[in-house]
């Protein structure tokens, strides 16, 4: 209303601002008077705010987990199978954190992800069983964002598990970039030093959390031995870069998860023996990774014999040599201790010791097996010294192999699917060094070494059905099986032509078998189950996955077996498809698919090719042949 309206007459603006065309021509001062708009009473406001506080919220794909049950059968299976090898999470922690609705979703699902596989729920399971964490994978991998980047405890965990999931899925590039990722969030964390690791963990209750400190240690050594465990990269972790103690017998005690309070019999243990061998599994470990570091520098690009390969061989032979020699006596690989140990430890801490030594026995042979190379060769062909330590290196993978074969039955019977992929690897490495001539050079040496190939194979085929890496790596040495009895069995039938037929009728015929090299990697999944899909899983099973294809030692069907020389150097230090720990799936195409084999050999059993741990560790020298 402008100035003035009561005196000269009303005159109503036309709302224009600052001045509106009515109060111009009446020369009259414009005010607009402010009326305050009234909103909703403050009741019905609060009653909204409420209502949204107190309404469910909307799920989205990306939340929803599967039922509880599955949820919590899965964990399990996750701490019986894998936690209790790699210790990365809490079992306890991890359950009150899913019930608070706290957890890492990432996690969760990569902890589902590594288990299903295991899983005997008729919602989960699959044929093969590896597949069945195919789904969950392609959750946790939906998930990662860059946050997951973000250096946490969570996130350390899930690259951790993840990595381990690529590992058994023969991944190396994934599992070596998610290790890798591990590796740099420690770091990152501080937790490669000793200082953070003592600093005191408050709890919310003021008290201090002994169990959160105790288990970033094991989280730190987890990922230190996944990094040391793969070979032909570069590794995350040099010894000058941590000064982390071993765990404690404290810390173990303070971890021990419900299952490791059992014999494998069931029976309960109030005082594990074997508690306390982590410290010397984790220092083999660290020692493995320094030979697979060097080791992996040998070249063969010269004609002229030299042994040793590598110049640091006589210093790492020392250190390797060192572990054995002030191991524990109560942690010597024996017989009598395999029986005591069955009889009053738990499976987990007994896969624990037997692991330690086959990477303690798998690291020897890597420093030693390319002199097998050069055992056809004389004290004539060689300079003295040289040839003298290319001796002493053959009786040194002589008497690895010897100890090796009596760990890996041990590991097969007691310990089942209670361990990792990677000592499919180690077996596989020891199937091609008895492929050389240096253990089957006559024909008791010769049907030891092939007993020996069945003991390795019998170990990497019973985890065939849960990793695709072992099924890979289950046909390759199925097929060097047959090349063994093609290669060597000439001998064996001229001397002993009546116990040789024998063998040989119940050995695998090259012929029958189909292998890994021949399958068209591009036919479909043929499994007699077909692929799981279900309201329990979170994403379909018509989706598109890349199953990694690992092109392995390949022996044709109608390739001779002499074409392929197994005492060439080539032979021997080929870490790329013979004795790498980890395969690489990028060098192949990894949109293609390998369809599982619907009937994969079985060997005949009515031939008893094992023999009694006391009877196969009563002598560990000059056993395969002249030395």
């Amino acid at each position: 209303m402008p100035e003035g309206s009561e005196t000269k007459g009303a005159i109503k603006c036309d709302g224009a601002k600052p001045e509106c065309v009515h109060c111009l021509d009446a020369k009259l001062n414009c005010q607009y008077t402010e009326y305050k708009k009234r909103g909703p009473h403050k009741g019905y406001v609060r009653l909204l705010e409420d209502q949204l506080l107190t309404q469910p919220k909307l799920k989205t794909e990306s939340d929803e987990f599967p039922p509880e049950e599955i949820v919590t059968h899965l964990i399990d299976l996750f701490f019986q199978h894998i936690n209790s090898v790699f210790p990365f999470v809490h079992r306890a922690r991890l359950k009150k954190s899913i019930q608070d609705g706290n957890v890492s979703k990432p996690l969760i699902w990569g902890v589902m992800a590594i288990a299903a596989r295991f899983s005997d729920h008729p919602s989960i399971k699959s044929d093969p069983p590896y597949w069945a964490g195919e789904t969950f994978a392609t959750k946790a991998i939906s998930l990662i964002n860059s946050s997951l980047l973000e250096p946490t405890i969570p996130n350390l965990q899930f690259w951790g598990i993840m990595s381990c999931l690529e590992y058994g899925r023969a991944s190396g590039a994934k599992a070596w970039i998610y290790g890798g990722i591990a590796v740099r969030i420690c770091q990152e964390l501080g937790l490669n030093k000793e200082e953070t690791l003592t600093t005191p963990i408050v709890a919310d209750d003021g008290t201090i959390d002994y169990v959160a400190m105790a288990l970033r240690r094991r989280i730190f050594w987890s990922c230190l031995c996944i990094d040391n465990t793969s070979t032909n990269r570069p590794q995350g972790f040099e010894i000058c870069d941590y000064d982390v103690k071993y765990p404690t017998l404290q810390e173990s005690s303070l971890l021990r998860d419900p299952l490791q309070g059992y014999t494998i019999d069931k029976h309960t243990i109030t005082d594990d023996p074997l508690m306390n061998v982590i410290p010397n599994y984790i220092s083999v470990l660290e020692r493995f990774g320094e030979v697979s570091k060097f080791m992996s520098r040998a070249k063969t690009t010269t004609s002229a014999v030299t042994w040793p390969p590598i110049a640091e061989a006589a210093s790492l032979h020392a250190m390797m040599k060192n572990w054995h020699d002030t191991l524990p006596e109560a942690y010597h690989f024996n017989a009598a201790h395999v029986k005591l140990y069955k009889e009053t430890a738990s499976q987990n801490y007994i896969s624990f010791w037997l692991c330690a030594h086959a990477m303690y026995c798998t690291g020897m042979l890597a420093l030693h097996r390319g002199s097998l190379a050069y055992s056809d060769l004389t004290a004539a062909d060689l300079p003295q010294d040289v040839y003298d330590r290319i001796q002493s290196s053959i009786q040194e993978c002589k008497v690895q192999v010897e100890t090796a074969m009596g760990v890996f039955r041990a590991l097969h019977d007691i310990c089942g699917l209670n361990v990792l992929p990677y000592m499919c690897y180690c077996a596989y490495i020891f199937s091609t060094v008895l492929m050389t001539s240096a253990f089957s050079s006559d024909p008791v040496s010769y049907r030891k070494s092939s007993a020996g190939l069945v003991s390795l194979y019998d170990m990497i085929e019973l985890l065939r059905p849960y990793w695709p890496m072992s099924e890979r790596l289950a046909s390759t040495t199925r097929d060097m099986l047959s090349a063994h009895s093609r290669l060597y069995d000439i001998q064996e039938q001229q001397e002993f032509p009546y116990e040789s037929k024998r063998f040989i009728q119940n050995s695998p015929d090259i012929d029958s078998l189909t292998s890994i090299s021949t399958v068209e990697t591009s036919l479909p999944i043929t499994s007699t189950a077909p692929y799981p899909f279900n309201n329990v899983m979170p994403v379909q099973a018509n989706m598109s996955i890349q199953q990694p294809i690992l092109p392995p030692y390949q022996v044709q069907q109608q390739q001779q077996a002499q074409d392929i020389d197994f005492n060439s150097c080539e032979f021997l230090y080929d870490s790329a498809l013979f004795g790498q720990i980890i395969f690489d799936s990028t060098k192949s195409n990894n949109s293609d698919t390998l369809a599982p084999q619907q009937n994969p050999y079985v060997l005949n059993t009515s031939v008893n090719y094992q023999q009694p741990y006391n009877e196969q560790l009563k002598n560990t020298s000059g056993s395969w042949g002249p030395s």
